[in-house]
């Protein structure tokens, strides 16, 4: 007879940790997290001050537990940080979190198929039938190693807080995500002008349409096939206009599904109006000039990577996990663990919308895989799920990241007269 509640520890209590939990505790396992910190906004206590939410709150909003009415419709950094905070307070999440306590160590008994064996700051070690990996993937930056030496502040968005950061001249920005657009908005509302180092060309779209957040708009789902995403590939046309407009690279096609776009209106308005920018990769540093892959070069005060994150699993001895490209390898929607048995990921992934409610849903998932699995009393990356690839894949778009999840839980049920319950 195999158990069919596991005692669960849950590396983490920011938002990927706290919809883990709450899952875990609805399937009825035993529940402990572990967070290093005194709170539970995760990265959120180290953002920069002038973050906005760019999902809409209620596509950002954690199941069941809508933001208050006065919240406005894209919530600044401290406002989501105390809907956080509200959140894991009245759900009664709290009590299942030790708090100022980090997971120093994890190794697992048989590759995991007899538990974990979890060693914590204070040096003690506690046996836990599973493991959850929710200690967030955006800590360990990626800067780009670059010829040269560079003279001024050269800092990544994860350090960066406001304009004092920024040295006097011109603020080169590298990249062309989200947090890239906020940095050269930062750096023109300080008076500074900006260029933008794009390794790739990106579309620019709105956060709203008609007033409403994008995420909101429910009248697109009812177009046949992909006439809805055409639509909105107008709509942005329309309103936005294509890169080469404001003299950034055009990309080669306008498939968002396997290259975001990125939200923003203010860096395609302050291109008109000469404030920013685009320039090529870098090739190399020469003290405050920066030289470009065209021949071209500038001289620069400021340099900021916009470059995204590694997602190291630190607590793991080093070369015990398998990694493609930065990221672990996983399976069913970047939950399982591809290496170990009893080992799972929460919020190891990028689903394209708000984080709680994205996690949340998977955690609904995981917390079935656990279930499942001692039930089954046998690992389900080479069992149920043998056939699967590993997959270091990040970026989903949701409505497809929801398919695989939907497709993993049929085949749970599918598999439930195998499964054996006390």
């Amino acid at each position: 007879m195999v158990k069919k509640v596991a005692r669960v520890c849950v590396v983490g209590a920011g938002v990927s940790g706290l919809v883990a939990i709450r899952e875990l505790v609805a399937e009825g396992h035993e529940v402990q997290a572990y967070e290093k910190t005194d709170d539970v906004i995760g990265n959120w206590r180290d953002v920069y001050e002038s973050v906005q939410l760019l999902t809409s709150k209620r596509a950002t909003a954690f199941k069941g537990y809508p933001m208050p009415d006065v919240t406005p419709q894209f919530p600044t950094g401290q406002q989501y940080r105390d809907y956080i905070r509200l959140f894991a307070k009245e759900s009664g999440l709290l009590r299942y979190i030790r708090f100022n306590t980090a997971v120093a160590a994890a190794v697992p008994v048989d590759g995991g198929t007899h538990g974990w064996d979890v060693t914590l700051s204070d040096g003690t070690t506690q046996r836990f039938d599973a493991l959850v990996a929710a200690h967030g993937h955006l800590w360990a930056p990626r800067i780009p190693k670059v010829e040269g030496k560079f003279d001024g502040p050269m800092i990544h968005t994860s350090q960066y807080r406001n304009s004092g950061d920024m040295g006097e001249g011109t603020v080169l920005v590298v990249g062309s995500g989200n947090s890239a657009c906020d940095m050269v908005t930062d750096a023109i509302a300080s008076g500074r002008q900006a260029l933008m180092s794009l390794r790739r060309p990106t579309w620019f779209v709105p956060q709203s349409f008609f007033g409403t957040p994008r995420a909101d708009l429910t009248f697109q789902a009812g177009f046949p096939g992909s006439s809805g995403d055409d639509l909105n590939h107008l709509m942005v046309k329309m309103s936005v206009g294509e890169p080469k407009s404001y003299g950034f690279p055009q990309p080669s096609n306008e498939d968002w599904t396997a290259t975001p776009p990125t939200f923003s209106t203010l860096v395609p308005y302050w291109a008109q109006r000469g404030w920013v920018k685009a320039v090529p990769q870098i090739s190399r540093f020469d003290r405050g000039k920066v030289h470009f892959v065209d021949g071209t070069s500038a001289e620069v005060g400021t340099v900021i990577w916009a470059t995204g994150y590694r997602a190291p699993v630190p607590f793991l001895s080093e070369g015990s996990l398998t990694y493609i490209g930065d990221f672990p390898a996983r399976k069913v929607g970047g939950l399982l663990s591809a290496d170990f048995d009893n080992f799972y990921f929460s919020g190891m992934c990028s689903p394209r919308g708000g984080a709680p409610h994205n996690y949340g849903r998977g955690a609904e998932t995981l917390a079935k895989l656990v279930t499942a699995r001692f039930r089954l009393g046998k690992s389900l990356s080479t069992t149920l799920f043998a056939d699967e690839a590993p997959s270091g894949r990040m970026d989903w778009l949701l409505a497809h990241w929801v398919v695989e999840l939907e497709a993993a839980e049929a085949k749970l049920r599918e598999h439930a007269s195998n499964l054996v319950a006390c």
